[in-house]
Formats: C-alpha cells, structure tokens, sequence
C-alpha cells in the first residue's frame, strides 16, 4: 500500500494524521468489535463499537464509557474535499443498500417521507447485534424495498430516494 498523504482521522471534532508503516500486520473484519479488553500503555481499556457506517466511514466507539465519534479519511477522501466534490458526490445517491447481511427488526421511514442526512431508517440485526442504518443524504423515500422481519443480504438495495 502506497499512501502519499497520511489518513485523517476526526475524533470528537479533534483531527489527528497517521500514516500506515507496515499495511501488511493490519487486519480488518467484517465483524465489528464488542466489549473488547485492550492494552494501552500497560492499562486495560474496555472498548465497545456502538455504531457503525462502513460507507462513510464513520464510527462511535465508546472507550472505558467514554463516547468517541470516529470518521477516517484516506488519500481519495483528501482529495475530494479538496476538490469540493464532497457534496455532489453525496447528493448523487439514490439508494440505500445494506452494509451486511441481516435481518430487518424495524423500518422508520414510509415512502414520501423527506429525510436529513443522519436521520435514522432502518434497524438491522446481524449477528446478535442491533445496527441503526442512517441515512447519508438529505432527499425524499421513493421506494421501500424490504420490511421487518426480512432477510437481507450484503449490498442488496433498502431503499430509493427521489
């Protein structure tokens, strides 16, 4: 992996730079972590993933009851803002489509509602866990495509916006 600009990552409106010096020793799931002990300079940490948005990136992590919004940035997303695409790009999606496989517990939208970005849609369970799918754009609900108590899989289409 050859990145020429350091990821950016925002935590609680605090932005740090890192970059990855060994790419090869990093592991990534599709899982997300759960009350998990960690080592931080000899001290235990208990941390928890309490949101999840693999499309935009951003996270809410919660280190020993502590809340931290996440969002990463990488060289492409550096350059898009940089560009000012950021909002055309955005204002382009039409559809929803699930993050992982799961079922629907709750949908929290009707077609014809006018929703905000971050504004709350669906409810997935997946693996035993609860995940509140927002929604990434300001737009109108065209089109709902599935409904409680449906299996869906990874990347199948939720919803349309108009």
């Amino acid at each position: 992996m050859d990145n020429t600009l350091p990821f950016l990552l925002d935590v609680n409106a605090s932005q740090y730079s890192f970059q990855l010096m060994d790419a090869d020793n990093i592991t990534l799931n599709d899982s997300d972590v759960n009350n998990q002990i960690i080592l931080d300079n000899n001290k235990s940490k208990l941390v928890s993933v309490k949101e999840v948005n693999h499309e935009l990136k951003k996270y809410q992590i919660q280190i020993d009851g502590r809340a931290y919004q996440v969002q990463i940035s990488d060289a492409v997303d550096q350059q898009i803002l940089k560009m000012n695409l950021k909002s055309k790009k955005s204002n382009q999606l039409k559809e929803l489509r699930a993050p992982m496989p799961g079922l629907v517990r709750q949908v929290n939208v009707n077609v014809g509602d006018q929703v905000d970005s971050g504004d709350s849609l669906f409810i997935l369970e997946a693996m035993k866990m609860e995940n509140l799918l927002k929604s990434p754009v300001i737009g109108i609900v065209s089109e709902i495509l599935v409904k409680p108590g449906e299996s869906v899989e990874k990347n199948q289409i939720l919803l349309s916006f108009s």
